[in-house]
């Protein structure tokens, strides 16, 4: 894994942010063992921290040097053979060392041959001129501040945060869209109104004229530009298990090593675990859910799959413990140390030290922290899967995407023995074109909101705002282009780096998206059966528990029985909740009467979305403001004689 962070701009601009380089410097140590960073000339800055994943490969400098040309790179490459025919560098030359080679000589368009997880950044001395590019799927995140004097790019968002020069402004549009339920997604915005992600797929240019800075931004990809069809429907299934199991090839092949792998009883992981083991390589398996020996099997139980699983490979899978804490000892702590900080941790380290309090955070990082005092650097996980390789279909889907013969035969196959059958199958597609379609097809809005406590004048100026339809359940491919990825792959990225291990997503392949969102959608929905294709790719390597499954639900955890809370224990927590937040930093944005209101209510059963909705909201609101201003905290620590 790398941290990349530079900047580039005006010598004005350049005395500014000349004070805030050892933030920015300090928010990307936790990616990598290695840095250097180099001044170019005045008013250009490159660093790396690196480290690599394989030994069979050479170590190169974290800034790369060519002519004129100077280099940044994140890089996991997994066509290496197909690159190194068109340079003529050594086998055993570093991935970045190869990627800048390879831009170099075919230029940035060029990307779309590289199969890999990258991003970087590539300066032009003499044309004075700065290069921001990231891989195909945006596994690697990459963010950045421009505004007419400067460019200011890195790994981790919070070392933009921490720079005096940088406009850390709160994005309203996001904010709405948190508190009011409404699915906004992007691959290229932010929390924060000015700073941005590099576009997957994706470069973009900074060049410095007499006018100021100028960008160009260019896409070198386009995801699904063109329908695929085959002979057959073997052939289909066929391509879709040589793709995956070559994508988990080539991520094993890059890696030195143990590799780690999630288990979670579902399909995905199931597989890719499956398949590391076929393929004869060492691997320590983890799951989320606890041991049985902590909390007893509940029904329909995840970890009778994982046990059926490791049974029929002859392998052993770990587990989790029933919490997950940080303390003293636990390594995201020990690297915010590293940075000078010195973490409250019976405050809440999500709140205070700007980690995201989202979807399995802290199963994440307790995976990646098993996996690391293990000696492994990489976790395999099937992240991106029911996005689009082995998604979950619904008869919606094929009207929409115009397969229409293949609608009426699903539609059909579902009155099979119903009497008047014609008229039984009418009848329930226009239920699922009038009520269905209108489900989704219309406005989302997530079930965890907090309308309540917009201030008025705030929603006022929003709700003019269109809101979209989630398009995860019947439009893979605008799904995936809405940036419906992102959010874990930036999570990934982050806890991975500051539990000490790197998550790889053979789902996240390339070609592997592509292939399925451009294949004919009742492929994954036949013979009323769901991820049709993708349970026929891998019938014969997964257990019959696993190829019947139809849902992946914690079942384990239907058995854990927490200590219930106090109501006045309650009240205690949501009023320590508001507390958290700054009153000047939101007083825009929130009813502060409401809150109150809401924090003394009593707490009912009717009221239970509503209060997760709002501690959720509230969470989101206390990173923002504890990123803009613990980020600016970090400091070169002290050490003693």
């Amino acid at each position: 894994m790398s941290g990349i962070y530079g900047y580039f701009g005006t010598k004005a601009k350049q005395s500014c942010l000349k004070e805030d380089r050892d933030k920015l410097r300090l928010w990307n140590k936790a990616y990598g063992t290695d840095t250097q960073e180099v001044y170019i000339e005045d008013g250009a800055l490159l660093g790396c921290f690196s480290e690599r994943l394989s030994e069979a490969f050479d170590k190169s400098s974290p800034v790369l040097r060519k002519g004129g040309s100077y280099a940044v790179i994140d890089a996991v490459l997994y066509n290496r053979e197909a690159l190194l025919e068109k340079t003529v560098l050594s086998e055993v030359c570093s991935d970045e060392e190869l990627l800048f080679t390879y831009i170099r000589k075919f230029g940035f368009e060029s990307l779309k041959e590289v199969n890999g997880d990258f991003s970087g950044a590539i300066y032009e001395e003499a044309e004075r001129k700065v290069t921001l590019f990231r891989d195909h799927m945006g596994v690697r995140p990459l963010f950045y501040f421009t505004d007419n004097e400067c460019v200011v790019f890195s790994t981790d968002m919070r070392g933009l945060l921490a720079m005096e020069g940088v406009n850390d402004a709160v994005d309203e549009k996001w904010l709405w869209g948190k508190l009011s339920g409404a699915g906004y997604m992007s691959t290229e915005t932010t929390e924060f109104a000015h700073i941005f992600c590099v576009k997957p797929a994706s470069y973009m240019t900074f060049s410095l004229k007499e006018t100021g800075m100028v960008t160009e931004k260019k896409e070198y990809w386009s995801l699904g530009s063109k329908k695929i069809r085959l002979s057959s429907e073997q052939a289909y299934i066929d391509r879709l298990r040589e793709l995956i199991t070559d994508a988990v090839k080539r991520r094993l092949d890059a890696v030195s090593g143990t590799v780690g792998a999630e288990l979670s009883g579902g399909l995905d992981s199931g597989v890719i675990s499956i398949l590391i083991h076929r393929l004869g390589r060492d691997c320590t398996y983890f799951s989320w859910s606890a041991s049985p020996e902590d909390i007893p099997y509940a029904e329909n139980d995840e970890r009778r799959r994982i046990d059926d699983i490791c049974k029929q490979e002859g392998i052993t899978c770990n587990y989790g413990g029933k919490t997950v804490v940080f303390n003293e000892g636990s390594i995201p702590t020990q690297k915010i140390h590293q940075i000078g900080l010195n973490p409250a941790l019976n405050e809440g380290p999500f709140r205070m030290y700007v980690f995201p309090p989202y979807v399995n955070t802290l199963p994440i990082s307790e995976t990646g922290q098993f996996m690391n005092r293990r000696g492994v650097k990489v976790v395999f996980t099937g992240h991106g899967g029911d996005e689009g390789v082995s998604h979950r279909g619904n008869p919606y889907e094929l009207f929409y995407h115009k397969e229409y013969v293949a609608y009426w035969k699903y539609m059909w196959s579902m009155t099979k023995g119903w009497r008047v059958r014609p008229y039984q199958t009418l009848k329930l597609c226009y239920k699922n074109l009038a009520k269905t379609r209108k489900q989704l097809t219309g406005s989302y809005e997530d079930v965890f909101l907090a309308k309540e406590i917009i201030k008025k004048e705030f929603a006022e100026r929003c709700e003019a705002l269109e809101r979209p339809p989630l398009t995860f359940a019947y439009d893979t491919k605008a799904f995936i282009l809405e940036g419906g990825s992102r959010n874990r792959l930036d999570v990934m990225a982050l806890l991975g780096a500051y539990s000490g291990a790197r998550y790889i997503a053979p789902y996240m392949d390339y070609r592997l998206v592509d292939f399925a969102v451009s294949i004919p959608r009742h492929m994954f929905l036949k013979n009323k059966t769901n991820r049709y294709i993708f349970r026929e790719a891998f019938k014969d390597l997964l257990p019959e528990s696993l190829y019947t499954v139809t849902d992946k639900e914690s079942g384990s955890w239907t058995n854990y029985q927490k200590a219930q809370q106090s109501e006045e224990e309650y009240k205690q927590q949501k009023a320590w909740y508001v507390s958290l937040l700054d009153r000047e930093y939101w007083d825009s944005y929130l009813d502060w009467e409401a809150l109150e209101n809401w924090a003394a209510q009593e707490r009912s059963e009717e009221n239970v979305m509503k209060d997760k909705g709002t501690f959720r909201c509230i969470s989101a609101c206390v990173l923002i403001q504890n990123a803009v201003s613990r980020s600016k905290e970090v400091h070169e620590p002290q050490t003693g004689n």
